[in-house]
């Protein structure tokens, strides 16, 4: 039980971990990239040793999982799972961040990112297809307890428990976050 919810620690990380690669390829799709530059943070120090390296060099806690940057604006995303909670250092940066102009949302799923993500002012490419079809983002209709928040203290409902689909798919994440063939969960996440 996580936090008396049901949830591990280790599936909490991989529901997250799953969204995060599911909004990578989002992103790369969607983000026009001679207006707009993303990237995502992994501030997690492997060992002590490390964190403490990481530390003297400037590494904040509490970073955003993903950092946009849309014409002149700063939009930064916390993804957390579907009960995670934002850590203190994390509610801190936020202060930080929204002090120094940028934008700040959490969200639950890939789909709550770009939801934030257009609601923020950023604009989506329009994909023509060689046979002349054309492709735009649509935003999926999101659940109560989906929707983006900017602030870590919003009320929302409670999330439905997330059990994956299949035991073949926790194996897939396990091998894939060990380094294994991260291009196969990619594309059967986008799926």
């Amino acid at each position: 039980m996580y936090g008396g919810r049901g949830l591990s620690p280790v599936m909490a990380r991989r529901e997250e971990w799953q969204e995060q690669v599911k909004l990578s390829l989002l992103l790369d799709k969607w983000l026009d990239p001679t207006c707009t530059f993303w990237t995502a943070t992994d501030p997690v120090a492997p060992s002590a040793t490390s964190g403490a390296m990481r530390k003297k060099r400037g590494v904040k806690a509490g970073l955003p999982d993903v950092l946009v940057w849309y014409c002149g604006k700063s939009i930064t995303i916390e993804l957390k799972s579907r009960r995670g909670q934002c850590s203190r250092s994390q509610r801190a940066v936020r202060e930080l961040l929204l002090r120094a102009g940028a934008q700040w949302w959490v969200s639950r799923s890939a789909n709550a990112a770009m939801w934030a993500l257009a609601q923020s002012g950023v604009p989506f490419r329009t994909i023509v297809h060689e046979d002349g079809t054309i492709e735009r983002w649509q935003q999926p209709k999101l659940p109560a307890w989906e929707v983006p928040k900017r602030t870590p203290h919003e009320r929302r409902p409670r999330a439905p428990e997330w059990e994956p689909e299949a035991a073949a798919e926790i194996a897939e994440v396990s091998a894939d976050a060990a380094g294994d063939d991260i291009a196969s969960l990619a594309a059967s996440s986008a799926e």
